[in-house]
């Protein structure tokens, strides 16, 4: 595919919420503008998505970038009405086809492990879904969209909630035991996010049998995604310390009862399966 900057065309496919019409951006994931990641995660809270961490802007933006496997992915931003008035009713990332043989076949873009559906305003999906087509006409001729998400098969990593019972406030160190007991510590400040990841990463080195920092992309995400979420206090990193030195950890994203165990890293891992990588 050529390399050019897509930019706003006004699409047919009906009527926009307000009476106007529909407006579609086609971006690279590392050119969405701010005003639409705020619009984009707005569109989650109103939908009410299922799955509010990997949904997420800050996390499918960053896999695209550096974890989409050579795929070319385009984010597809719909709009309805002008001005300020103008309100975001879905937010696609699609896998752009070959210009070959894909024939025209455009699809829902995931991260590796993940089946979570577009963020898709349900009151307009089939006008949205018109809108995009006709975009993506712009692109290839006779172009079509599946929208269904590509559910994972059973070899999908197994992301966990975080449990109420091993919750350590942040900020906080807490100590079980006399001499050589393990001490726990999650770290959530922002500011010391960067140097507990890798310290992450370097217990992972040590003891994974396929390290994540072997891997530039996949670490590139990991530092990436982290960073984007500790500035939204949305990201903590438990790491748990026997005689001083570090022998487990653990990074976690989001807050709350929704938060999830993204990563893991243990003394002793090598011959585990990791169950916890998503990308």
């Amino acid at each position: 595919m050529v390399e050019r900057r897509f930019t706003v065309i006004t699409g047919g496919a009906g009527a926009a919420s307000d009476g106007g019409s529909w407006q579609v951006d086609l971006c690279r994931p590392g050119e969405v503008a701010p005003e639409a990641v705020a619009a984009w995660r707005a569109l989650l809270t109103r939908t009410g998505a299922a799955d509010p961490v990997f949904q997420d802007p800050d996390y499918l933006l960053a896999a695209a970038r550096h974890r989409s496997d050579g795929r070319t992915v385009t984010v597809a931003l719909a709009w309805a009405g002008e001005g300020a008035r103008r309100v975001l009713h879905g937010a696609v990332p699609l896998t752009v086809p070959h210009p070959v043989w894909g024939k025209g076949r455009f699809t829902v873009w995931q991260p590796h492990g993940h089946a979570a559906a577009p963020a898709l305003d349900p009151r307009f999906a089939e006008a949205v879904r018109g809108a995009l087509v006709e975009r993506l006409e712009t692109l290839r001729r006779g172009a079509s969209l599946d929208l269904a998400p590509v559910h994972g098969g059973p070899g999908a990593p197994a992301l966990r909630p975080v449990a109420e019972a091993v919750r350590i406030p942040a900020g906080h160190i807490l100590t079980v035991g006399g001499a050589g007991a393990a001490v726990d510590e999650r770290i959530a400040e922002p500011d010391r996010i960067r140097d507990a990841v890798e310290e992450f990463l370097g217990l992972d080195a040590a003891h994974a049998a396929a390290p994540i920092i072997g891997d530039p992309s996949e670490a590139a995400l990991v530092r990436v995604v982290t960073r984007l979420f500790a500035q939204r206090r949305q990201c903590a990193v438990d790491l748990t310390r026997r005689n001083g030195r570090l022998v487990a950890a653990g990074l976690i994203l989001g807050a709350g009862p929704r938060a999830v165990v993204w990563r893991r890293a243990a003394e002793g891992m090598a011959g585990a399966a990791r169950l916890d990588r998503s990308a």
